[in-house]
């Protein structure tokens, strides 16, 4: 096993990962599990450094999923609201497994 590699569990009572199309429509669709980018957004957000860079390997499916459809009334940028259905995920769990990579593109910070 590489010394840098790294597996964490994600899980929830909610989960909600749209596509960029879908954030300003009234509508939001789920993906069933979460995009490359969010998981690597929840890696960074435990351990981030301008000297590594996170590479996701694997994701695995560790509950059944789940999908359920709730209509909710955002508020609109021009005051109002009109009312949206969501399709979110419930109770979710997932098995990550990332390694980083040295950033080579920030030779200045070798020493770190």
């Amino acid at each position: 096993m590489k010394p840098n590699i790294v597996e964490f569990k994600v899980s929830g009572r909610y989960a909600l990962f749209t596509d960029p199309v879908n954030r300003l429509g009234g509508e939001k669709l789920t993906y069933q599990v979460p995009t490359y980018q969010s998981l690597k957004g929840i890696l960074e957000s435990v351990y981030w450094k301008p000297t590594i860079i996170w590479i996701i390997d694997r994701v695995r499916v560790m509950k059944p999923i789940r999908s359920h459809s709730q209509s909710i009334r955002p508020v609109n940028f021009h005051g109002g609201n009109t009312l949206s259905i969501y399709t979110y995920l419930s109770d979710v769990e997932y098995q990550v497994r990332a390694h980083f990579e040295w950033n080579m593109s920030r030779p200045e910070l070798e020493g770190d």
